[in-house]
């Protein structure tokens, strides 16, 4: 197994971050101090296979630390894909500014979570791998091409990851595809339009890094394999803006998201078995459905998984991971309504998820206690008492890890099945649709059902799949952006927020607040940005 451990990323950040830049994308304050590293330094760090090993572990932990947060509850994965959904919401208890911004989409430059600093950080951690791995490998002969390549594969695909978080939550956005190493250029440099992120740097890096990947091999799930970088471009290709309000207007591409994700389903998963992707035989049986987040590695359905060890990293403490105390998010009302409180019985329903994903038992009678999420532990398949009992407390403690899935198969179903439906296939749609269905233990639609009758209705019973299957993997709020159903989602899930909190009724209000807003910090630091529309600094 595969484990990327902060000390190490620490090392190799301090070695090879190129801090001028850090400063100009908005860092923190701790690297201000720091001057520009020179070509000669970092050169003379890519000397060895173990400097290069070390290089690509710090690229990984640095993205694995702005996933999951370098302290309590930052975890962006959530935070960025999720929180602003109605998925989740605040704790009314417990919460702050930032979480109370976020819940009444009253996003400020002052909220931390607008800083994008931390993805230019692997950005830049990605550009030294991609100029220097190929130089430490004419000092050392254990760096054979397949390392080299695999390496630069990895490096681009992490490299097109970070861009694509970027777009998605910022729009427009400066282009760095170099390592910045001295003061001879400008650092500054001005945001770049989404389409042009999108074709130059993101989908040429995956389509590069697709190319270098090794292809029919079994790949660790904690690393960037041929199957990830498939289901990266299908995503990609999925990508969509639309909204009269913006100045990009940029559609999904469905057969090329289809291509791609067939090419995902020649791949290998982590158990060495092919996706195959023909039936509902290449997803985690649904006796063991829990492996997908407990033993990711020994799952065949999972492609590419974020490794967070206690034992390494310290506490994986999101705001929705289980801990005895409440937190500022809690799953959203309409979510616990009209999914989770159901399952409140000595009598399981047919779903195997809800009670899987939930602690349901210890948020009832008392619905304000919808915080405790099970789904990253061993739980049991069906419990019947609250995880505060004495005999499900070792199932949920902080001293555990947390696998955060990025990429698995039965979400790339349902992306192909809207990808699909987005073509005109509704039958194709429909059974894909149902392979999910089917192992989730739910009754398959069928083609004469109501539900699915036209293509807008397969959309949103695909994408109401996707909220149940997917919760807490960081894919809502993208999914309700790129299928331009924001307001129509969040409009009731504000109004009834805003009523309750006595405000006035604005429902979502303004939709060019889809994207964050810049940090103060990143905006003071380059004079050539300016703050997205919607708001004012």
């Amino acid at each position: 197994m595969l484990i990327f451990k902060l000390t190490i990323m620490k090392r190799t950040i301090s070695i090879l971050l190129s801090a001028a830049l850090l400063f100009l994308m908005g860092s923190c304050k701790k690297h201000l101090d720091l001057k520009p590293i020179s070509e000669t330094s970092i050169s003379q760090f890519y000397k060895s296979k173990y400097d290069v090993d070390a290089a690509m572990a710090g690229m990984y932990a640095a993205f694995q630390q702005v996933m999951v947060g370098d302290a309590q509850y930052k975890d962006r994965y959530h935070f960025w894909g999720e929180y602003r959904s109605d998925n989740f919401e605040r704790f009314l208890s417990y919460t702050t500014n930032l979480i109370d911004e976020i819940h009444f989409n009253k996003l400020s430059p002052d909220n931390e979570f607008s800083s994008w600093a931390g993805l230019y950080n692997v950005i830049s951690l990605a550009n030294n791998n991609i100029k220097y791995v190929p130089v430490a490998a004419q000092l050392d002969n254990r760096l054979t091409q397949p390392i080299i390549d695999q390496d630069l594969a990895e490096s681009y695909a992490m490299r097109a990851m970070s861009y694509f978080y970027i777009i998605r939550n910022w729009g427009a956005a400066p282009i760095w595809t170099e390592p910045f190493e001295s003061f001879s250029g400008d650092p500054a440099r001005p945001r770049e339009p989404v389409r042009k992120i999108m074709d130059s740097v993101i989908i040429k890096d995956l389509e590069k890094a697709y190319s270098l990947t090794a292809k029919g091999q079994t790949p660790s799930v904690w690393t960037i394999g041929e199957g990830a970088i498939a289901a990266m471009l299908a995503d990609v290709y999925m990508w969509k803006v639309d909204y009269p309000e913006l100045p990009e207007k940029i559609a999904p591409d469905y057969t090329k998201a289809i291509t791609w994700i067939s090419n995902l389903f020649k791949a290998k998963g982590p158990t060495g078995k092919v996706y195959g992707g023909t039936s509902d035989a290449s997803l985690e049986p649904s006796a063991t459905w829990k492996n997908l987040f407990t033993a990711p590695d020994k799952s065949m359905e999972n492609i590419w998984s974020i490794h967070w060890d206690f034992t390494k990293n310290d506490c994986a403490c999101m705001e929705i991971s289980w801990t005895a105390n409440n937190k500022q998010m809690i799953v959203g009302e309409e979510l616990w309504n009209n999914y989770f409180k159901p399952y409140i019985t000595t009598t399981p329903g047919p779903d195997i998820r809800p009670r899987q994903t939930l602690d349901v038992w210890n948020a009832y009678p008392n619905t304000n206690n919808r915080d405790r999420f099970v789904k990253w532990y061993a739980s049991p398949v069906n419990p019947t008492k609250p995880s505060t009992s004495a005999e499900l407390a070792v199932y949920y403690a902080k001293e555990k890890p947390v696998y955060l899935p990025m990429y698995r198969l039965a979400g790339m179903y349902l992306l192909y099945a809207e990808a699909l439906n987005g073509n005109n296939d509704l039958a194709g749609a429909l059974r894909y649709l149902n392979f999910v269905r089917k192992r989730a233990g739910v009754t398959q639609y069928l083609a004469t059902d109501a539900a699915v009758a036209t293509k807008e209705d397969m959309e949103n019973a695909i994408l109401q799949e996707r909220q149940y299957e997917l919760i807490g993997e960081g894919k809502r709020w993208y999914d309700l952006v790129r299928t331009t159903k924001v307001k129509e989602v969040m409009d009731p899930v504000m109004t009834r927020r805003q009523l309750a909190a006595g405000n006035p009724v604005t429902g979502f209000g303004d939709i060019r607040r889809i994207y964050w807003p810049l940090n103060r910090t990143v905006l003071n630091a380059n004079p050539k940005l300016e703050q997205n529309k919607g708001y004012t600094d």
